[in-house]
């Protein structure tokens, strides 16, 4: 594996290909913008839930 790394055309072309994809990534714009609505509803398709979404019935409250 050492031997194959030391040639100077393999490390050369791992140079040009990492310059290459640096230059390209630079120009790329991620521009995600949602709303927070869009963002509720993404969350609650993921599972997230309110307390006010569950009903719980604490028969305990009384005795105290």
């Amino acid at each position: 594996m050492v031997e194959f790394l030391s040639d100077r055309k393999i490390l050369i072309g791992i140079g040009i290909g990492m310059v290459t994809a640096t230059i390209i990534m630079t120009g790329v714009q991620i521009n995600v913008r949602l709303s927070r609505s869009q963002i509720e509803e993404k969350a609650s398709g993921y599972g997230m839930r309110y307390p006010e979404d569950f009903k719980v019935i604490n028969k305990d409250v009384n005795k105290k």
